[in-house]
Formats: structure tokens, C-alpha cells, sequence
């Protein structure tokens, strides 16, 4: 897909659209409600006339918009099947009839054993004759799974498909329709706000603002890399502290941090190089919370001042002595109180820097997101 462009009336609603999947990788439109992530996915499955740019499918010209000339092809043509949030499955029909829906044109015999091969793949045989209203949720989506798998399409698109199911079925679910989707070599495009989904299914990532695609990584790269300060709020969690550049090195309250490189001597140790900004550039660098360790033994300490529960971990709010605050994720068999101070040991070497002129009120606010977790009462 190159610069697709998808509008209504004066409204841009798609600007630019540019990425590329591999043969059997799954891909995702991550972003805010109003992002433009399901108009680009119904504009590649042709449901909305684009404005400009080319899609390709296998090397098969889907769309073509230009000054010159205008093409489609019609979307009941561009093989691709379609994962629907509310699933759209036939309530009259058994699980076994709706798989085999789009399959009025195979032979009976080719029909029958592909729905035996679907039901075996999702693990709903013995449902076969059941009809959708006596399955549950995530056994419905299955269904909506595999009968859009059913007539090989070249590309599977899923809308939003898991966002009727519960918090703790939507992962658990997205890791098994990632293993289907990979044992039967799909290449599919999925649309979500859920970060956890996106990372769960996916294995690239497209963070999506006001209609365009701001990053397009790998879900590792998003998190530990993100291009903009937009993408690092967006993606995981984490804070912003206060750094100054000084001889090519930034400093903070956590300690002076130097810019690794990707290259070792000769005894395995990183080389270092310095950041590309003028001394005194102030600086504004994110932290996650697993950059922030806790240390029983460590001389630097920060105080408690907030902290969430989450079963294997506690997420803890910390305040620095200059009065900023990070974030870390901690074992829960460690268990200190609000107000108390802990021992901490921040590994810096992989944080992310930012000009601090790039930090505005659309992206990181005046003070980080850790303030914003509710305190443990």
C-alpha cells in the first residue's frame, strides 16, 4: 500500500497511508477512537473510495487513484474475508453452515471436508450442529474465525474482534487466533484500540494519529523505541523525567546517561557515543517502568507515593528527591507501604531521549502519566 488518502466531503480522514506485510504476517492499526484505523481497513477492503495512493495484493493492482486515471476492483473480488467486532454470524444456521457460507461454489465433497478441516482448527467439531446463540463469546468468535478462513482468502481483516469479550478472554483469545492465523500461514490486518490485543496478535504495529501512521515496528520496537513523544505515551507505560545535556552525555536525577550503541569491543563490552545535541539542550527522557529495579541494597532510594496491585507485580509510583516521579514494576512478595522509601536501581542504558521543544499539551503533560494512577487506598 502506498500514500492512501480516504475522505469525506473537505474531511481527510486517511492521509498517507504507506506500509508493506510480508506473505503470512499479521499487521495491526493501532490507535484512538477517530484515528482513521477502521476507514483504512474497509478502504482496503474497497468498502470506501480512496482519494489517492495504490493498494497491491499479492502483486494485484486492488487500487490505483490518480490525477490520471481511477481503479478499483470490486470488494467481492479482491479475496479477502472479513472478521466483524459484532461477529455477524447466522443465528438460523448451525456453527458447520455458517463456516461453510462462503463455500456455495466448491464440490460437496471439497465443501464438507473443508468445514471438518475449520472445526478442527478453531476446536469446535463437537459444536458442529450447534447453533450460535448456545455458544459462548469467545466460541463465537471462533466461528466468525473460521468461516472467514474457510475460502482461503489472501488477506483476513478483523475489526475490532475482540472488543465484545471480556478483559481477561481478549488476550488469551488473541494468542490463539495468532497460532491459527500462523499454522495456516494467513496474512491478516487487524484494527484495535487495545494495545494488549495488538501485541498479543500482531507482528508488526502501525500507531495511528489524525490519519496518519506515525510508527509501523514491531511491537519490541514501539515500546523501546518510539519515534515521537506521541507513540511513547500512547504505547506501555512510563514517565518523563528532566535531563540536560552536558559533554554529549544527559544528565537527570536517576544518574548520567550515555548513548549505547549496538556494537562491542573486542572483550564484549558496549561502545558508547554521544548524543547529537548541543551542550545545555534541555532533555526529556522516558523512563518505563522496567527501567526502574528495586534493590533492597541500593544506596539510592525513592519514596512510595502511589501504588497498584496486579496480582504477580505491583506498580509502584516513585518519587525522586527532586520531587519528579517514575515508575516501577516490582514483585508483589515485595510489599512496602505508601510513604515508605525503597532501595531502586535504574538501568538506563536503553531509555528513549526527546528535545524538550517536541514535548507539548497533545502529547506528555506538564506532569507524567505516573501521576494519574489512582493511589492504593
Amino acid at each position: 500500500m502506498q500514500n492512501l488518502i480516504v475522505g469525506y466531503d473537505d474531511t481527510i480522514v486517511v492521509n498517507g497511508l504507506s506500509l508493506m506485510l510480508e506473505q503470512g504476517e499479521i499487521g495491526c492499526f493501532l490507535g484512538y477512537s477517530g484515528c482513521g484505523k477502521t476507514t483504512a481497513l474497509r478502504a482496503i477492503a474497497g468498502l470506501e473510495q480512496s482519494r489517492g495512493g495504490t493498494i497491491y495484493l499479492n502483486n494485484q493492482r486492488l487500487t490505483e487513484k490518480t490525477a490520471r486515471q481511477s481503479f478499483a476492483v470490486a470488494p467481492a473480488k479482491r479475496g479477502m474475508g472479513m472478521v466483524f467486532q459484532d461477529y455477524a454470524l447466522f443465528g438460523h444456521l448451525s456453527v458447520a453452515k455458517n463456516i461453510a457460507f462462503g463455500l456455495n461454489k466448491w464440490p460437496a465433497a471439497d465443501k464438507k471436508a473443508r468445514v471438518a478441516e475449520m472445526l478442527s482448527l478453531v476446536e469446535l467439531t463437537e459444536h458442529a450442529d450447534k447453533r450460535p446463540n448456545e455458544l459462548s463469546g469467545g466460541q463465537q468468535q471462533r466461528v466468525a474465525l473460521a468461516r472467514a478462513l474457510a475460502p482461503k482468502p489472501k488477506l483476513l481483516l478483523l475489526d475490532e474482534p475482540f472488543s465484545n469479550l471480556d478483559v481477561v478472554l481478549r488476550e488469551s483469545l488473541a494468542m490463539n487466533v495468532r497460532d491459527i492465523l500462523k499454522r495456516t500461514n494467513t496474512t491478516a490486518i487487524l484494527v484495535t484500540h487495545d494495545q494488549n490485543e495488538a501485541f498479543a496478535l500482531a507482528d508488526k504495529v502501525g500507531v495511528m494519529d489524525k490519519g496518519r501512521l506515525v510508527q509501523w515496528a514491531r511491537p519490541s520496537e514501539l515500546y523501546h523505541e518510539p519515534v515521537s513523544p506521541f507513540v511513547a505515551e500512547f504505547v506501555g507505560e512510563g514517565a518523563m523525567i528532566d535531563g540536560i545535556i552536558k559533554e554529549g552525555h544527559v544528565e537527570t536525577a536517576l544518574g548520567n546517561i550515555y548513548r549505547r550503541m549496538e556494537v562491542y569491543d573486542e572483550s564484549g563490552q558496549p561502545q558508547y557515543c554521544e548524543y547529537d545535541y548541543p551542550n545545555g539542550t534541555p532533555i526529556k527522557v522516558l523512563v518505563r517502568p522496567d527501567d526502574i529495579i528495586h534493590d533492597d541494597d541500593s544506596t539510592q532510594t525513592a519514596l512510595v507515593i502511589g501504588r497498584v496491585f496486579r496480582g504477580a507485580n505491583y506498580l509502584y509510583r516513585l518519587q525522586l528527591d527532586d520531587g519528579q516521579t517514575v515508575l516501577s514494576l516490582v514483585a508483589s512478595h515485595h510489599n512496602h507501604a505508601i510513604g515508605s522509601y525503597i532501595g531502586i536501581l535504574p538501568l538506563l542504558e536503553h531509555v528513549v531521549v526527546f528535545d524538550e521543544k517536541d514535548i507539548n499539551a497533545t502529547t506528555w503533560s506538564e506532569y507524567d502519566r505516573s501521576s494519574r494512577m489512582d493511589e492504593e487506598v
